[in-house]
Protein backbone atom coordinates (compact mmCIF):
# COMPACT_ATOMS: atom_id res chain seq x y z
CA UNK A 1 0.00 0.00 0.00
CA UNK A 2 1.30 3.21 -1.03
CA UNK A 3 1.96 5.79 1.42
CA UNK A 4 -0.86 8.14 0.58
CA UNK A 5 -3.33 5.24 0.84
CA UNK A 6 -2.03 4.26 3.76
CA UNK A 7 -2.44 7.69 5.58
CA UNK A 8 -6.03 8.14 4.08
CA UNK A 9 -7.05 4.76 5.54
CA UNK A 10 -5.84 5.92 9.63
CA UNK A 11 -7.34 9.14 9.06
CA UNK A 12 -10.94 7.45 7.84
CA UNK A 13 -10.82 5.09 10.30
CA UNK A 14 -9.43 7.02 13.33
CA UNK A 15 -10.96 10.78 12.36
CA UNK A 16 -7.32 12.03 12.61
CA UNK A 17 -5.51 14.98 10.58
CA UNK A 18 -2.32 12.95 9.87
CA UNK A 19 0.28 15.48 8.86
CA UNK A 20 3.51 12.75 9.10
CA UNK A 21 4.26 9.34 10.13
CA UNK A 22 7.10 7.86 11.41
CA UNK A 23 7.83 4.15 11.86
CA UNK A 24 9.02 2.54 15.42
CA UNK A 25 11.11 -0.10 15.80
CA UNK A 26 9.53 -3.25 17.60
CA UNK A 27 7.72 -6.32 17.41
CA UNK A 28 7.88 -9.54 15.19
CA UNK A 29 4.34 -9.59 13.52
CA UNK A 30 3.17 -5.48 13.06
CA UNK A 31 3.94 -2.40 12.18
CA UNK A 32 4.18 0.22 14.31
CA UNK A 33 4.10 4.28 13.83
CA UNK A 34 4.28 7.34 15.72
CA UNK A 35 1.56 9.95 13.89
CA UNK A 36 1.67 13.17 14.75
CA UNK A 37 -1.63 14.96 14.29
CA UNK A 38 -4.08 18.04 14.47
CA UNK A 39 -4.82 16.60 17.76
CA UNK A 40 -0.98 15.69 18.97
CA UNK A 41 1.04 12.40 18.69
CA UNK A 42 -0.30 8.95 18.82
CA UNK A 43 0.90 5.49 18.12
CA UNK A 44 -0.50 2.91 16.32
CA UNK A 45 -0.19 -0.47 15.74
CA UNK A 46 -1.20 -2.48 12.29
CA UNK A 47 -1.83 -5.61 11.59
CA UNK A 48 -3.06 -7.42 8.05
CA UNK A 49 -4.74 -10.50 7.38
CA UNK A 50 -8.25 -12.20 9.21
CA UNK A 51 -6.99 -12.43 12.00
CA UNK A 52 -5.57 -8.97 12.77
CA UNK A 53 -8.97 -7.19 14.30
CA UNK A 54 -9.06 -10.03 16.90
CA UNK A 55 -5.41 -10.09 17.93
CA UNK A 56 -5.34 -6.07 18.16
CA UNK A 57 -8.70 -6.05 20.13
CA UNK A 58 -7.16 -8.71 22.00
CA UNK A 59 -4.27 -6.71 23.22
CA UNK A 60 -6.32 -3.71 24.00
CA UNK A 61 -8.53 -5.94 26.44
CA UNK A 62 -5.30 -7.47 27.91
CA UNK A 63 -4.18 -3.65 28.55
CA UNK A 64 -7.18 -2.76 30.00
CA UNK A 65 -6.80 -5.45 32.21
CA UNK A 66 -3.16 -4.54 33.51
CA UNK A 67 -4.00 -0.95 33.96
CA UNK A 68 -7.23 -1.89 36.24
CA UNK A 69 -5.77 -2.72 39.78
CA UNK A 70 -3.94 0.40 39.33
CA UNK A 71 -0.54 -0.42 39.92
CA UNK A 72 1.35 -0.06 37.02
CA UNK A 73 1.02 2.09 34.03
CA UNK A 74 -0.07 1.04 30.57
CA UNK A 75 -0.57 3.24 27.54
CA UNK A 76 -4.14 4.62 27.19
CA UNK A 77 -6.31 2.56 24.32
CA UNK A 78 -8.27 4.90 22.02
CA UNK A 79 -9.60 2.72 19.19
CA UNK A 80 -9.29 -0.70 17.75
CA UNK A 81 -10.87 -0.66 13.80
CA UNK A 82 -11.06 -2.81 11.50
CA UNK A 83 -9.03 -1.26 7.89
CA UNK A 84 -9.57 -2.49 4.16
CA UNK A 85 -6.17 -4.19 5.26
CA UNK A 86 -6.71 -5.61 8.40
CA UNK A 87 -6.77 -3.54 11.65
CA UNK A 88 -5.34 -0.84 13.50
CA UNK A 89 -5.28 0.06 16.78
CA UNK A 90 -4.71 4.04 18.59
CA UNK A 91 -2.39 4.30 21.54
CA UNK A 92 -1.08 6.94 23.63
CA UNK A 93 2.52 7.52 22.71
CA UNK A 94 4.70 7.79 25.34
CA UNK A 95 8.15 9.04 24.73
CA UNK A 96 10.85 6.62 26.19
CA UNK A 97 14.31 6.61 27.96
CA UNK A 98 16.77 3.74 28.94
CA UNK A 99 15.63 3.76 32.33
CA UNK A 100 17.70 3.15 35.49
CA UNK A 101 17.94 1.18 38.66
CA UNK A 102 15.28 2.83 40.14
CA UNK A 103 12.38 1.96 37.01
CA UNK A 104 13.54 -1.45 37.21
CA UNK A 105 12.84 -1.07 41.00
CA UNK A 106 9.77 0.24 40.27
CA UNK A 107 9.08 -2.47 37.43
CA UNK A 108 9.44 -5.15 40.10
CA UNK A 109 7.67 -3.94 43.05
CA UNK A 110 4.78 -2.94 40.53
CA UNK A 111 4.68 -6.04 39.22
CA UNK A 112 4.47 -7.89 42.01
CA UNK A 113 1.31 -5.66 43.25
CA UNK A 114 -0.03 -6.49 39.91
CA UNK A 115 0.39 -10.53 40.54
CA UNK A 116 -1.44 -9.75 43.78
CA UNK A 117 -4.85 -9.09 41.64
CA UNK A 118 -6.64 -12.86 41.85
CA UNK A 119 -9.40 -14.78 40.22
CA UNK A 120 -11.43 -17.96 41.52
CA UNK A 121 -10.15 -19.92 38.46
CA UNK A 122 -6.90 -19.77 35.76
CA UNK A 123 -7.92 -18.57 32.34
CA UNK A 124 -8.90 -15.85 30.92
CA UNK A 125 -12.89 -14.20 29.77
CA UNK A 126 -11.62 -14.72 26.23
CA UNK A 127 -8.81 -16.78 24.31
CA UNK A 128 -5.76 -14.30 22.90
CA UNK A 129 -2.52 -14.61 21.36
CA UNK A 130 0.76 -15.27 21.96
CA UNK A 131 2.91 -13.31 19.56
CA UNK A 132 1.39 -14.42 16.14
CA UNK A 133 -0.06 -17.82 17.71
CA UNK A 134 -3.68 -18.40 19.74
CA UNK A 135 -3.46 -18.14 23.07
CA UNK A 136 -6.24 -20.52 24.36
CA UNK A 137 -7.92 -19.91 27.86
CA UNK A 138 -10.17 -21.72 28.97
CA UNK A 139 -11.13 -21.40 32.79
CA UNK A 140 -9.90 -24.04 34.97
CA UNK A 141 -9.69 -24.32 38.85
CA UNK A 142 -6.72 -26.71 38.93
CA UNK A 143 -3.58 -24.72 37.77
CA UNK A 144 -1.65 -28.24 36.62
CA UNK A 145 -4.39 -29.08 34.67
CA UNK A 146 -4.63 -25.29 32.62
CA UNK A 147 -1.01 -25.34 31.93
CA UNK A 148 -0.23 -28.92 30.98
CA UNK A 149 -3.30 -28.91 28.46
CA UNK A 150 -3.84 -25.21 27.62
CA UNK A 151 -0.21 -24.24 27.50
CA UNK A 152 2.43 -26.91 27.11
CA UNK A 153 0.23 -29.69 25.23
CA UNK A 154 -1.95 -26.56 22.97
CA UNK A 155 2.18 -25.92 21.74
CA UNK A 156 3.46 -29.37 21.59
CA UNK A 157 0.41 -29.91 19.58
CA UNK A 158 1.05 -26.81 17.22
CA UNK A 159 4.36 -28.49 16.78
CA UNK A 160 3.78 -32.47 15.80
CA UNK A 161 1.32 -30.65 13.06
CA UNK A 162 3.98 -28.80 11.74
CA UNK A 163 6.42 -31.60 12.08
CA UNK A 164 9.03 -29.74 13.69
CA UNK A 165 9.14 -32.71 16.94
CA UNK A 166 7.92 -36.14 16.86
CA UNK A 167 5.41 -38.29 18.89
CA UNK A 168 8.60 -39.63 20.49
CA UNK A 169 9.61 -35.84 22.04
CA UNK A 170 6.11 -34.97 23.08
CA UNK A 171 5.44 -36.04 26.80
CA UNK A 172 2.27 -37.25 27.51
CA UNK A 173 -0.46 -34.60 28.94
CA UNK A 174 -1.56 -37.06 31.88
CA UNK A 175 2.32 -37.17 32.96
CA UNK A 176 3.15 -33.67 32.13
CA UNK A 177 -0.23 -33.01 34.68
CA UNK A 178 1.17 -35.80 37.91
CA UNK A 179 5.03 -33.37 36.77
CA UNK A 180 3.87 -30.29 37.63
CA UNK A 181 1.79 -31.49 39.99
CA UNK A 182 4.92 -32.61 42.15
CA UNK A 183 6.92 -29.39 41.16
CA UNK A 184 4.38 -26.69 41.80
CA UNK A 185 2.65 -26.08 45.56
CA UNK A 186 -0.64 -24.80 45.77
CA UNK A 187 -1.20 -21.72 43.84
CA UNK A 188 -3.91 -18.81 43.70
CA UNK A 189 -4.22 -17.28 39.96
CA UNK A 190 -2.57 -13.94 39.47
CA UNK A 191 -3.17 -11.74 36.62
CA UNK A 192 -0.30 -12.26 34.14
CA UNK A 193 0.89 -10.34 31.88
CA UNK A 194 1.95 -13.25 30.20
CA UNK A 195 4.95 -12.29 27.90
CA UNK A 196 7.23 -10.98 29.92
CA UNK A 197 10.11 -10.37 27.62
CA UNK A 198 12.33 -7.48 27.70
CA UNK A 199 10.82 -5.95 24.69
CA UNK A 200 7.89 -5.63 26.29
CA UNK A 201 7.89 -2.99 28.88
CA UNK A 202 9.18 0.67 28.16
CA UNK A 203 10.12 3.52 30.58
CA UNK A 204 8.61 7.08 30.12
CA UNK A 205 10.89 10.10 29.72
CA UNK A 206 10.20 10.71 33.71
CA UNK A 207 11.58 7.04 34.72
CA UNK A 208 8.14 5.43 34.75
CA UNK A 209 8.16 1.72 33.96
CA UNK A 210 5.16 0.96 31.68
CA UNK A 211 3.68 -2.29 30.32
CA UNK A 212 3.09 -3.25 26.79
CA UNK A 213 2.25 -6.44 24.28
CA UNK A 214 0.37 -8.55 26.77
CA UNK A 215 -0.92 -11.93 26.42
CA UNK A 216 -2.75 -11.69 29.74
CA UNK A 217 -4.68 -14.85 31.77
CA UNK A 218 -4.62 -15.71 35.38
CA UNK A 219 -1.81 -17.62 36.23
CA UNK A 220 1.02 -18.77 38.44
CA UNK A 221 2.85 -16.12 39.40
CA UNK A 222 5.94 -17.28 38.46
CA UNK A 223 5.27 -17.49 34.96
CA UNK A 224 5.78 -13.81 34.29
CA UNK A 225 9.39 -14.20 36.04
CA UNK A 226 10.32 -17.09 34.21
CA UNK A 227 9.56 -15.67 30.92
CA UNK A 228 11.84 -12.61 31.98
CA UNK A 229 14.81 -14.98 32.68
CA UNK A 230 14.98 -16.49 29.41
CA UNK A 231 15.83 -13.32 27.41
CA UNK A 232 17.07 -11.06 29.75
CA UNK A 233 16.23 -7.01 30.01
CA UNK A 234 15.65 -7.21 33.61
CA UNK A 235 18.03 -6.04 36.03
CA UNK A 236 19.27 -7.80 39.75
CA UNK A 237 17.30 -4.47 41.18
CA UNK A 238 13.80 -5.94 39.11
CA UNK A 239 14.25 -9.45 40.97
CA UNK A 240 15.04 -7.98 44.32
CA UNK A 241 11.73 -5.64 44.49
CA UNK A 242 9.61 -8.14 43.50
CA UNK A 243 10.85 -10.32 45.97
CA UNK A 244 10.80 -7.82 48.67
CA UNK A 245 7.16 -7.54 47.90
CA UNK A 246 6.26 -11.24 47.22
CA UNK A 247 9.47 -13.15 48.55
CA UNK A 248 10.56 -16.45 46.59
CA UNK A 249 8.80 -19.72 47.50
CA UNK A 250 10.65 -23.15 47.85
CA UNK A 251 11.37 -25.16 44.35
CA UNK A 252 11.47 -22.20 42.31
CA UNK A 253 14.66 -22.72 40.50
CA UNK A 254 12.99 -25.55 39.54
CA UNK A 255 9.80 -24.56 38.35
CA UNK A 256 12.08 -21.73 35.69
CA UNK A 257 12.77 -24.70 33.56
CA UNK A 258 9.25 -25.60 33.66
CA UNK A 259 7.57 -22.38 32.90
CA UNK A 260 10.35 -21.07 29.81
CA UNK A 261 9.57 -24.05 28.20
CA UNK A 262 6.12 -22.68 27.02
CA UNK A 263 7.84 -19.60 25.49
CA UNK A 264 10.64 -21.71 24.11
CA UNK A 265 7.91 -24.10 22.35
CA UNK A 266 6.19 -21.21 21.08
CA UNK A 267 9.49 -19.61 19.61
CA UNK A 268 10.02 -23.14 18.16
CA UNK A 269 6.44 -23.11 16.47
CA UNK A 270 6.73 -19.38 15.21
CA UNK A 271 10.52 -19.21 14.32
CA UNK A 272 11.20 -22.82 13.58
CA UNK A 273 13.96 -25.21 14.09
CA UNK A 274 16.39 -22.97 15.19
CA UNK A 275 14.68 -23.55 19.11
CA UNK A 276 14.32 -27.32 18.67
CA UNK A 277 17.44 -28.32 20.58
CA UNK A 278 16.38 -25.79 23.71
CA UNK A 279 13.03 -27.28 23.48
CA UNK A 280 14.35 -31.06 23.67
CA UNK A 281 17.01 -29.96 26.12
CA UNK A 282 14.42 -28.57 28.14
CA UNK A 283 12.04 -31.07 27.66
CA UNK A 284 14.47 -33.19 29.38
CA UNK A 285 15.62 -31.50 31.96
CA UNK A 286 11.74 -30.85 33.14
CA UNK A 287 10.12 -34.05 32.24
CA UNK A 288 13.22 -36.27 31.51
CA UNK A 289 12.93 -39.65 29.98
CA UNK A 290 9.36 -41.14 28.79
Amino acid sequence: MAAEDFIRVLEGVFGLRILKHQPVRGGDIARSYLLQTSGGPFFVKILEGPRAYDMLTAEAEGLTALKAPGVIPVPEVYQCAKTGFGAALLMEYIPTSHGSDASQEALGRRLALLHQSGSDTFGWSRNNYIGSLPQNNPREKDWATFFARHRLGFQFDLALSSNLLGARQVPDVDFMIQKIESLVPEVRPALLHGDLWGGNYLVSKDNTPYLIDPSVYYGHSEVDLAMSRLFGGFSSHFYSAYFEISPVRPGFEDRMPLYQLYYLLVHLNIFGRSYLASVIDSVGAVFGAH
